[in-house]
């Protein structure tokens, strides 16, 4: 792959990932509610489902793709009911004041599981890597490396700008000193996280 290849397809993941969307919903979610832990492993989970889109993509299996339709559809309302209990959670929890040491507990599979399905259950990005990459790439002739370099231009987008959105989340944690802050970031926390899953649910 040429330069001007690789930054046009990293332009592409850039304007894809900066875009407000169910992922960047998850990930700003869980670094408020879990920290930057549980945020980074989303962003994981988010990153394997495009690696897996954009490999069917470069494939050419586009198509097979469209006729799994009923198994894509399984998993969107998978990831969506579990959006929807962690919303569930999030405002139901108890509003406790947020002390600068608190560490909270997470599960880096459950959360990278998150991000998997929130991926994996909106089949648009395999139209996107689809529709892009044909206009670049002689996807007929491409290589084993050109598809490792695609994957890590994708992970280091992706990390890069939703890490950026999980930080700014995160840092904000430190405004939680009272249980009425608490209270609010829960509300928020929750209502973010059902509005991801009404929005996997109904793409």
């Amino acid at each position: 792959m040429s330069l001007e290849q690789i930054l046009t397809f990293a332009l592409g993941m850039f304007l894809l990932a900066l875009a407000p969307g169910p992922g960047v919903a998850a990930v700003v979610a869980r670094a408020l509610s879990g920290g930057m832990v549980a945020a980074m492993a989303v962003i994981t989970g988010l990153v394997i489902g495009d690696i897996v889109f954009m490999s069917l993509a470069l494939a050419g299996l586009t198509a097979l793709a469209s006729t799994a339709a009923p198994v894509f559809a399984a998993v969107k309302y998978i990831g969506a009911a579990y959006l929807f209990w962690l919303g569930y959670k999030a405002l139901t929890a108890p509003a406790t004041a947020l002390r600068p040491s608190d560490a909270p507990a997470v599960s880096p599979h459950k959360e990278l599981a998150m991000g998997l399905l929130v991926t994996l259950g909106n089949p648009k990005p395999i139209l996107f890597y689809g529709a892009l990459m044909p206009t670049f790439l002689d996807v007929a002739h491409a290589t084993f490396a050109d598809a490792a370099v695609l994957a890590l231009i994708i992970a280091a987008v992706s990390y890069l700008v939703l890490g950026g959105y999980a930080l700014l989340a995160h840092r904000s944690r430190r405004l939680l000193a009272t249980p009425r802050a608490v209270r609010r970031l829960n509300q928020t926390t929750g209502a973010v996280m059902i509005a991801a899953g009404a929005a996997i649910a109904t793409r």
